[in-house]
């Protein structure tokens, strides 16, 4: 038995368990598998999940016997065959049988050598006809037009398919001979005599006409069927209405014409390339563009010959990513010409595909070389702009019109703001205003928003609370989606400061000029009018009263000398011309003899001037008459705001580096709010209620002589208890004792 024979079941239906062993036992010493039923109702249901080759099957059974069974399968259309078994041989049952599709008919006891050829022929011949069934169905549903003809021509079988073929032709009909046809069949009519004269078979494709007078082509193959004696006993033909087709083929070949054509006018290369990367399309542009001939296609091109060596691999990629993803994709690269020439390209390409997937790839090649230009250009302008807009000195914020919100700011910005970049880019340009401010902001913004652009005075404030004057310079801006607030913003602290010290300096020198006239008014009119009375009077006047004018007009022109000589000093050193001629000196000696001068002075007032000094003498370096002026100015200035009954004491102490010069008196004081002004010049402390001489020039000058001298003067005051200056002068070395 062949390997397909064991695997083929047959079914065994009776109701003797003897029987069942033996015929099973029979069945499979024969090489087939058995099944068994004990009756007929077991025997349909098992047939419901088990499907089997052929049926042996008892006619005398309890219930539902053999032949009610084999009417059931014949109703049903089963297949398979069946061979009834009877223990009599009942000549009428068996005709019975045969005519109810019972393939054979055997009885009790059963022989195994016939029940091993009758169930050979009858699966033999069950699965002849399930081939020829198939063949029918086949042929039937068939889209392909078949028919079969004698070596006369006489039509013996067609199938649906040449009938709706050939609908309507009676001439097309079984029976009928296809040599009456040549109308109709046209070259399929011609092809027949030959094929069998031949004996080859034979391919073409021809027109027929139509039912409605239209052309239809057909493709036709006509073949020879030989008998046992290799003679031509038979025609077969197979047709098939490939109009549409035709046409699709038509169609493509315009439509790849008309690609063609319009790829041609493209300035861009197009391409086409097979699955192995191949150029097999190229247009007029893509020779011109990258230099080869038609003839260089036809020896074969391959894509990555169109790149520089560098990008091959990348290119490798790119095609591999394209055969696999059905979408279009771009990419950037260097182009390469034949004559070796780079050129930045952008390369757009798409898969082919065809029954099989991806069969390579169409794409368009765009020159970028003018954009690559154009962008470095814009990079170039862009890395300028920033640079320039970070370089700049004054704070920039650019904002968004429509919401405000900070979106560009330079490094003067995030120095004057003192925020991070982090913090400005969640901010709002009303925020960099004070809180009282900020409805002004608003206007500001309306202003720049109508004029386009404006120039204000405010105040921003800074993340740590600091208020600070700016001017700002705003203008609006538009960008290809935005519209844009940019504002320059410069701290104009520094500027207000000066433009108040300027406005005071001009106050103090007015108030000094007025001051000078005053004061030399005075010592003059004194001067002028003693020397008038003299003049007028010299006669009348006894001696004691004229040395006394002599005396007054002697004190005015001092006092009118030491304002001049303040005036002149103060010039100098404006204008830088102030020399020292410095030397060893004993300062003792020059504050006694200041003392002493200022004695007379002290007494008139009735205020007690006290001198201690330090011994033993030290000596220091220094211009003698320079630190005599210093110590007159501070000095006298102590006596002049010292009301009468108090003190002025001057002491003069040292140690191992510097020598201390100490004025303190019982005065009126200084304000807190004037110690660091009191050496500005001009400056006058202001005090209410009293009239106090002088040019404001004093301290001044001190200030100017200690610090030529590399000394030090600090004050400290309380109001209504006094004041007390301290001077401190650098020792004289070994280096200075050379130099003097």
């Amino acid at each position: 038995m062949t390997d397909q024979a064991e695997k083929q079941k047959v079914l065994v239906v009776d109701d003797s368990h003897v029987i069942r062993n033996i015929i099973t036992g029979i069945i499979r010493k024969i090489g087939y598998d058995p099944l068994t039923a004990s009756d007929g109702d077991e025997a349909i249901a098992l047939l419901q999940y088990s499907p089997v080759d052929a049926i042996l099957l008892d006619i005398s059974m309890p219930g539902r016997n053999g032949i009610e069974v084999l009417r059931h399968l014949t109703n049903n259309d089963t297949l398979v065959p069946v061979i009834m078994i009877s223990g009599s041989g009942d000549i009428e049952q068996a005709v019975e049988c045969i005519k109810l599709g019972a393939y054979e008919y055997l009885t009790k006891p059963i022989d195994g050598k016939r029940l091993e050829i009758t169930l050979k022929n009858a699966l033999s011949e069950s699965a002849l006809k399930q081939q020829v069934r198939l063949l029918s169905a086949a042929m039937d549903q068939s889209p392909i037009a078949v028919v079969i003809t004698g070596r006369d021509g006489k039509i013996e079988y067609t199938n649906p398919a040449f009938h709706h073929l050939y609908a309507g032709k009676k001439t097309a009909l079984p029976g009928s001979n296809i040599r009456g046809a040549e109308k109709h069949l046209g070259a399929f009519y011609r092809k027949l005599p030959e094929t069998v004269a031949s004996k080859e078979i034979w391919e073409g494709e021809f027109l027929k006409k139509g039912k409605k007078g239209q052309q239809n082509w057909v493709r036709a193959i006509v073949s020879p069927i030989f008998n046992s004696k290799e003679n031509v006993s038979h025609v077969l033909a197979l047709l098939q209405d490939i109009t549409a087709v035709k046409n699709s083929r038509e169609e493509l070949a315009e439509s790849n014409k008309r690609f063609r054509d319009l790829s041609n006018l493209l300035p861009q290369p197009v391409f086409e390339s097979d699955s192995r990367g191949y150029i097999t399309y190229s247009n007029r542009a893509g020779f011109n563009t990258f230099g080869y001939r038609p003839e260089d296609l036809r020896r074969g091109i391959h894509a990555l010959r169109f790149f520089a060596p560098e990008e091959r691999a990348r290119v490798t990629a790119s095609l591999q990513e394209n055969r696999e993803d059905l979408f279009s994709r771009s990419h950037e690269y260097i182009a390469m010409k034949n004559d070796g020439t780079r050129f930045p390209v952008l390369v757009y390409t798409a898969p082919v595909t065809g029954r099989n997937g991806t069969i390579g790839l169409r794409g368009l090649v765009v020159d970028i070389t003018e954009r690559k230009q154009a962008e470095e250009q814009l990079h170039e302008n862009q890395k300028k702009y920033h640079n320039l807009f970070q370089a700049i000195p004054d704070a920039i914020i650019v904002a968004d019109i429509d919401t405000g919100s900070l979106v560009e700011w330079n490094r003067e910005a995030l120095q004057l703001f003192e925020y991070s970049p982090e913090e400005l880019r969640s901010m709002n340009i009303r925020e960099l205003y004070p809180e009282e401010l900020r409805s002004s902001a608003d206007e500001y913004f309306l202003k720049a928003l109508q004029q386009l652009a404006e120039r204000f005075e405010t105040q921003i404030i800074t993340k740590h609370g600091l208020r600070i004057d700016v001017h700002v310079s705003s203008a609006i801006f538009t960008t290809t989606h935005h519209r844009r607030f940019v504002g320059i913003i410069r701290d104009i602290s520094e500027q207000k400061r000066s433009e108040c010290l300027i406005r005071e300096n001009v106050r103090l020198k007015n108030d000094f000029i007025s001051t000078v006239s005053h004061e030399l008014r005075t010592p003059l009119f004194s001067i002028l009018g003693f020397t008038s009375t003299i003049m007028r009077d010299v006669d009348e006047l006894d001696r004691e009263t004229l040395f006394e004018f002599l005396q007054i007009i002697h004190d005015e022109s001092k006092r009118l000398s030491a304002l001049i000589e303040d005036v002149l000093m103060i010039s100098k050193i404006d204008s830088g011309r102030v020399s020292y001629k410095k030397t060893g000196i004993d300062p003792s000696l020059t504050l006694a003899e200041v003392c002493r001068s200022l004695k007379i002075r002290a007494e008139e007032k009735d205020i007690l001037l006290k001198l201690d000094v330090q011994i033993p003498p030290v000596r220091v370096y220094a211009d003698p008459d320079a630190l005599k002026q210093a110590a007159i100015n501070i000095i006298g200035n102590a006596l002049k705001f010292t009301a009468p009954g108090g003190t002025v004491s001057v002491a003069m102490k040292y140690d191992d580096h510097s020598m201390r010069f100490i004025v303190k008196d019982t005065g009126t004081g200084i304000p807190e709010e004037d110690l660091e002004r009191i050496f500005e010049k001009f400056y006058r402390v202001n005090r209410p209620g009293e009239e106090i001489e002088g040019t404001g020039l004093g301290l001044p000058i001190v200030k100017e002589i200690i610090d030529a001298h590399e000394g030090t003067i600090e004050v400290t005051s309380r109001l209504h208890e006094g004041t007390e200056f301290t001077i401190s002068l650098p020792l004289m070395n070994v280096e200075m004792e050379a130099t003097a």
